[in-house]
């Protein structure tokens, strides 16, 4: 079958909570790609084209503003997401243009698809 359109990197520092978002995703059959690292956003195709940035809550402040600008200067379409616990919010002068929600599966799943559409169908999103 072949793999969606809509693409998408989680970036985060945590690699269990990475993974879980990761299948989550996946099972709507997004195309995700799992970075650990800021310096991973360089290694990334540029075609097919990134459609969502989703920054972690494990991220700084300066760590996410300057994820959100690597990756619109190589995306320019690109859309962001910052994922925040407990209401807390980022500074949004820094992030004014990325669209924030709480680290909760579900609000994170209805998020992406406001954000970016829904994927088409995967192997995985078929309940069998």
């Amino acid at each position: 079958m072949k793999a969606t359109q809509i693409s998408i990197v989680l970036l985060g520092h945590d690699a269990h909570q990475l993974e879980t978002r990761k299948w989550a995703l996946l099972s709507l059959g997004y195309r995700v790609l799992v970075l650990m690292h800021l310096a991973g956003l360089d290694r990334v195709p540029a075609d097919p084209a990134i459609d969502l940035l989703i920054l972690c809550p494990t991220l700084s402040s300066k760590e996410c503003a300057q994820a959100v600008a690597a990756a619109s200067s190589r995306w320019p379409e690109i859309k962001a997401l910052a994922l925040v616990r407990d209401n807390s919010r980022r500074p949004s002068k820094l992030l004014a243009q990325v669209r924030q929600t709480l680290d909760v599966p579900g609000r994170l799943l209805t998020m992406v698809s406001e954000l970016v559409g829904y994927a088409r169908s995967s192997p995985c999103s078929h309940t069998y």
